[in-house]
């Protein structure tokens, strides 16, 4: 008896007897380098270029959501305040925790759920959220124009007809009406760094001594008529006796005593002042902006060198970019 006479199938194992690959008429072939590709990706598996998607394949692709870097450009999706959805199944096609999701939803406000890479990518996932019962509008990084630094100014004047912008840098003046302004946005800029020092011994880096320093600074963002980029008020550097007989020796509550009054002086104003309560929930799609120095090798003692290292974070351009969602989303 041969040891192929000895072989059976074993009764427990399954007989694959359906075809789980795609048939040849529904891969779809890339644009650039003319190759086939499964009809649910975006992107093509050999290239990385953007696929055209077929009406009929839209609701087989699942968006891949990946992790964009600070630089880079892409589509963010805002979602709608909506009762009880499925936070289950909205987590699972976002990629995020429940928890997170449901404090998301429970905030009642418009809050970003998503950062993707492309128009085509964001469209797929806001009908796939559309069928969750969810509504979103997208918005790109291009429209918040987070690099592009809001104008800071210097001080106000207020008038009986309007008030007067004075730029920080070159001292020209910017005329507001009250109708004219038309969100004020207060919030804080969180910076911290923390210096260390290592030793490199062997291969392997241990490290010696760290030393953190931290900082926070409120903010005042104001935006009026067709302006896009808005003008910023910090405590350092910007004139308070626009406050009169109210202005005290502390200028953050100072900067809280210039809001009030310019929520006085444009009564239609929109005010934004929950960015400190939503910043944790912004945090897991805006991140904030980490950054890793070096300085380089520093003598320890007489022939002996450690590696000197300085970490960031910074969250001016997730505030940034929230403060401009207010303007977009007006």
């Amino acid at each position: 008896m041969s040891e192929d006479d000895n072989y059976k199938i074993p009764e427990a194992m399954p007989i694959q007897t359906e075809n789980i690959a795609f048939d040849a008429d529904e891969l779809v072939a890339c644009a650039k380098c003319q190759r086939n590709n499964p009809p649910t990706r975006l992107n093509c598996f050999y290239c990385g270029s953007e696929l055209e998607i077929a009406p009929e394949n839209r609701d087989r692709i699942r968006p891949s959501l990946r992790k964009l870097e600070a630089w880079e450009k892409g589509f963010n999706l805002i979602v709608e305040p909506v009762a009880a959805p499925d936070i289950v199944a909205v987590a699972r096609l976002v990629k995020l925790e429940p928890d997170l999701v449901r404090n998301l939803f429970e905030s009642g406000k418009r809050l970003p759920i998503a950062r993707v890479e492309s128009a085509a990518e964001c469209e797929v996932l806001q009908t796939a959220l559309a069928g969750l019962g969810v509504p979103s509008n997208p918005v790109s990084d291009e429209a918040l124009a987070v690099d592009v630094a809001p104008r800071r100014l210097r001080g106000i004047e207020f008038g009986d007809s309007g008030a007067r912008f004075i730029l920080f840098n070159d001292d020209s003046i910017v005329d507001v009406s009250p109708e004219d302004l038309k969100i004020i946005v207060t919030g804080a800029v969180f910076e911290k760094a923390v210096e260390a020092t290592e030793k490199r011994k062997k291969g392997q880096t241990r490290m010696l001594d760290a030393t953190e320093t931290a900082s926070d600074e409120p903010l005042l963002d104001l935006y009026s008529g067709n302006d896009a980029s808005g003008f910023r008020i910090t405590t350092a550097g910007f004139d308070f006796s626009c406050l009169g007989s109210e202005k005290g020796l502390l200028a953050r509550e100072n900067l809280k005593r210039l809001a009030k009054r310019l929520a006085v002086f444009a009564p239609e104003a929109r005010v934004v002042d929950d960015y400190l309560s939503v910043r944790e929930l912004l945090g897991e799609v805006w991140e904030t902006d980490v950054r890793k120095d070096s300085q380089g090798m520093k003598r320890s003692s007489f022939g002996k060198f450690d590696l000197k290292r300085v970490s960031t974070s910074s969250n001016l351009r997730q505030f940034t970019k929230y403060s401009r969602l207010q303007r977009h989303i007006l």
